[in-house]
């Protein structure tokens, strides 16, 4: 409750606001795609990001392997464990 406190994130804002809007009236900007092998393991009852978004990645994303978490919700890695190491393994295992 110092005053200032909330100043720098009202900053942001104003700082990125003509980039804010740009994205609202023009859309996202053609990217090249990230070429990085990507692998996701998305929560099926994930609150925050839901997992039909996962549909989008492949605009992005060149090499990419997606699986859905069926029993996680964002936090994948804490939730199912077992799972997620079993697949982090794998997928740097393949990249040797």
């Amino acid at each position: 409750m110092k005053p200032g406190n909330l100043e720098g994130g009202f900053a942001w804002y104003h700082a990125t606001h003509a980039a804010r809007m740009a994205l609202v009236r023009d859309g996202a900007p053609q990217l090249p795609l990230i070429e990085t092998p990507s692998r996701f393991f998305w929560g099926r009852h994930d609150p925050v990001i839901p997992c039909s978004w996962m549909d989008r990645l492949p605009d992005y994303f060149a090499e990419l392997e997606l699986e859905i978490a069926e029993d996680a919700g964002h936090f994948v890695h804490w939730e199912t464990p077992k799972a997620a190491n079993e697949r982090i393994l794998a997928f740097f295992g393949n990249m040797r």
